[in-house]
């Protein structure tokens, strides 16, 4: 009786600590959904420790790691092409976005980048 008692303890610590970890996110390209009219959509590449991606007007790329659920970049930085004002503005909020650590999660197959009221969606692609 008590060995079973045990294997129960052990079996429900064991899925405690399952349930409890963060989703790894996949490796592989996202692509922005729905992105406003006119422009662009932003990608995201993720592939082991390192991001890079279209961001509006540049490439970016850099660092990444998830820690508790916040994407974490580290030494971002892009290519310097010109490109209209208005996707200039867009770039540079995003990649500040982006290094300010946002939330993230994967729902069905769909990445979500939020922080305060700003939320990115990014569709996994083949």
């Amino acid at each position: 009786m008590i060995t079973l008692i045990r294997r129960a303890t052990l079996l429900g610590a064991a899925l405690t600590l399952v349930a409890c970890q963060p989703a790894a996110l996949p490796s592989g390209q996202y692509l922005q959904l729905n992105p406003a009219e006119g422009d662009k959509a932003l990608s995201l590449q993720f592939e082991q420790d390192r991001l890079s991606g279209f961001t509006g007007c540049n490439r970016a790329m850099g660092g990444f790691s998830v820690d508790k659920g916040v994407l974490v970049v580290s030494q971002l930085a892009g290519t310097m092409m010109a490109c209209s004002e208005q996707a200039m503005a867009r770039e540079q909020a995003f990649m500040q976005f982006l290094q300010n650590k946002p939330a993230l999660s994967v729902e069905d197959k769909v990445l979500v980048l939020r922080k305060d009221d700003t939320e990115y969606r990014f569709v996994a692609q083949p």
